[in-house]
């Protein structure tokens, strides 16, 4: 977008997380909406938009069976003066997210009314107005904002790369994102290790939460000094775990 760093893993790590999908879970190549450089015009005609839910994903959800996966990778941002949080797509303009972003409290809202068995967002973003490649306004330039996060609905499970006002880091020379990274790893079986997991063969999100912990957290802290948590929210409640 105009005035706003690229988020330089995003193909790769997006490449990724649909070879997980593919071949790991078995989900076949059409029941996948790929979107690359994703527009306002693409995500509002896929997800909805705020005047109709019923967008491409919902025409493709069969009722009571279809379990749906969002996962979106680059940019998120505080915009306006409630410093709401909005989904930065690849034509927003940088003075004026509120206006060229798509609001993360629509996305939480359209998806609530699809009527899906099970509905997971996963964040490969932050929404601090920082990223690892500049900041995303000229007028944050060094200051840090809180964005106002909205109420995830209790149907909807969350997990995201980091706290709203932390960065999403990325691997030292930038082929990965550290949260997707780990993500995939923990999933693919290292999460149900010792000292993560308990060995039954599955993955359950405390788990994951303690390998996110143990490995993204360590590997941001260590190579850029800064905080980096992962959360993850199930029927409104965030996961903590005791490390």
């Amino acid at each position: 977008g105009k005035d706003i760093p690229n988020v330089i893993p995003a193909y790769s790590d997006a490449e990724n997380m649909k070879h997980y999908f593919t071949q790991a879970l078995g989900v076949r190549e059409g029941n996948i909406i790929h979107l690359r450089d994703a527009t306002k015009a693409q995500l509002t005609s896929i997800l909805g938009s705020n005047e109709d839910h019923r967008g491409k994903l919902f025409n493709w959800t069969k009722p009571n069976v279809s379990k749906i996966y969002v996962y979106y990778v680059g940019h998120g941002a505080p915009a306006g003066d409630r410093r709401t949080a909005y989904l930065v797509p690849s034509d927003a303009d940088s003075d004026t997210v509120q206006l060229t972003g798509y609001p993360l409290k629509q996305l939480y809202r359209n998806l609530g009314n699809i009527p899906a068995i099970s509905i997971t967002v996963i964040l490969e973003a932050c929404f601090s107005g920082q990223s690892q490649n500049g900041y995303l306004s000229r007028r944050t330039s060094g200051l840090s904002i809180s964005p106002r996060m909205p109420t995830i609905p209790t149907k909807i499970t969350v997990i995201s790369a980091g706290a709203a006002n932390q960065v999403a880091s990325w691997e030292k020379d930038e082929s990965q994102s550290l949260f997707t990274k780990y993500f995939l790893r923990g999933l693919s079986g290292e999460g149900d290790r010792q000292p993560y997991g308990d060995g039954n063969g599955k993955v359950a999100l405390d788990e994951l939460k303690k390998y996110l912990d143990g490995t993204m957290t360590y590997y941001a802290r260590r190579y850029y000094g800064r905080d980096q948590k992962a959360q993850i929210t199930v029927n409104g409640r965030e996961i903590s775990v005791v490390n």
